[in-house]
């Protein structure tokens, strides 16, 4: 039976169903598009730094579209154009991509891909917790969908691209997106709150983004950001150069989703239950951790697991956080453009920032654990940052608002 099915209104059961599986959708080409990136272009012949530099330039046009889109999203006041432009664009230009090598035609068109693809997740979101209302304990289950994605992707990608080679990269990144295309096409439009605010909109949303709880819970979310860089541009190498076979790197990756997965099933209640800061600061401390024993003990496979499991924190809870902190801080007509000055700055440029210096970093492999050392501080400095949060940013605003 559905989970969304005990709900008396069949629509709402039938739009969760759909939500979870565009997460499922979304993720299984993340599962793809994020851990391999940088096998694939090893394969395409660049180095270290290079690597580095395309993925930042990439994840650059994380910053320039998510606002791009949010505003059309906004001033349209429908979400679902820019998700079905963001999947079917994305899915011509991978095809274009089989057809590059060069490092100026690949950065292009990894670019194009990262700006439309940089349509979808943001105002999915929004479609999602607008479809909840005041069902909004149902995020976490129907987010698990994306996480079960990532997981099946994550288990035979690296044997695939051992089996077809690094050639195989976008024509089955093109072959994943379909199902997410398909499913786009079925989700209804969710209705929103559009009540004028007393003030213009874009100056109530400036004056919240200029606050102390949010450029605090911002800055943590960069450094986080900044971290993960490596481990996104460079684990799936790492372990390969450590000597694990392709299908260990697979599992390796995907036990990180499934310790995401446990924790997504009892994100609400710790939510409800604790202070979004305090939760934050707690899965960036646990990630300063994570990326130490990562620089230090990876090749000894129990550390490892251990490492990986962690991602429950490093992600799944922190994720969680971020979304209910964006959604009490912002008034309904401001979702996107909060969710959007998250993943533009936070995801996008702590992404973009934290590449560019793992590329320079790395060294082929050599200074992995000097770029791990690097990610712990930066998550160190995060946490302080959200211990300094207020424990309650919606009752800080509503004070800020008077």
């Amino acid at each position: 039976m559905s989970p969304f099915s005990a709900h008396q209104d069949p629509a709402f059961a039938r739009q969760c169903r759909r939500l979870s599986w565009s997460y499922f959708g979304y993720f299984a080409v993340l599962a793809l598009l994020v851990p391999y990136l940088a096998v694939y272009l090893d394969g395409l012949g660049f180095d270290s730094r290079q690597i580095g530099e395309l993925i930042a330039l990439a994840t650059l046009c994380r910053i320039v579209g998510p606002p791009v889109w949010a505003g059309l999203s906004d001033r349209s006041g429908k979400l679902l154009p820019a998700i079905r432009l963001g999947v079917f664009a994305s899915l011509a230009l991978l095809l274009v991509m089989t057809q590059l090598s060069s490092y100026w035609a690949v950065a292009i068109g990894l670019g194009l891909v990262s700006f439309f693809w940089s349509a979808i997740l943001p105002q999915l979101e929004v479609v999602t917790l607008s479809s909840l209302g005041a069902q909004h304990q149902l995020y976490s289950r129907i987010r698990l969908g994306g996480s079960l994605g990532f997981i099946v992707v994550a288990l035979f990608a690296a044997e695939l691209l051992a089996w077809g080679g690094y050639q195989a990269y976008p024509w089955l990144a093109a072959a994943l997106l379909i199902p997410l295309a398909l499913m786009s096409l079925r989700l209804a439009e969710p209705a929103r709150d559009s009540t004028p605010q007393d003030e213009g909109p874009s100056d109530v949303f400036w004056r919240r983004i200029r606050r102390k709880p949010f450029l605090l819970f911002m800055f943590s979310s960069l450094c986080l950001q900044m971290s993960f860089a490596p481990f996104y541009a460079f684990f799936a190498l790492y372990l390969n150069q450590l000597g694990y076979a392709p299908m260990a790197v697979g599992a390796l990756i995907a036990l990180g989703v499934v310790a995401e997965v446990g924790m997504f099933m009892i994100a609400g209640r710790l939510l409800v239950r604790f202070s979004v800061s305090r939760i934050i600061a707690v899965c960036l401390g646990i990630t300063a951790l994570r990326w130490w024993l990562l620089g230090h003990v990876a090749d000894v496979i129990l550390w490892l697991l251990f490492i990986q499991l962690m991602h429950a924190f490093s992600f799944a809870l922190h994720h969680s956080a971020a979304i209910r902190f964006l959604h009490h801080y912002f008034p309904s007509s401001q979702h996107s453009r909060g969710q959007a000055m998250y993943v533009s700055i936070g995801m996008g440029g702590g992404g973009a920032i934290g590449a560019w210096l793992a590329g320079l970093y790395w060294q082929q492999g050599d200074g992995a654990t000097t770029t791990f050392m690097v990610a712990a501080a930066l998550t160190f400095v995060g946490m302080l940052a959200a211990l300094a949060m207020p424990r309650a940013p919606r009752e800080s605003l509503a004070k800020g608002e008077h």
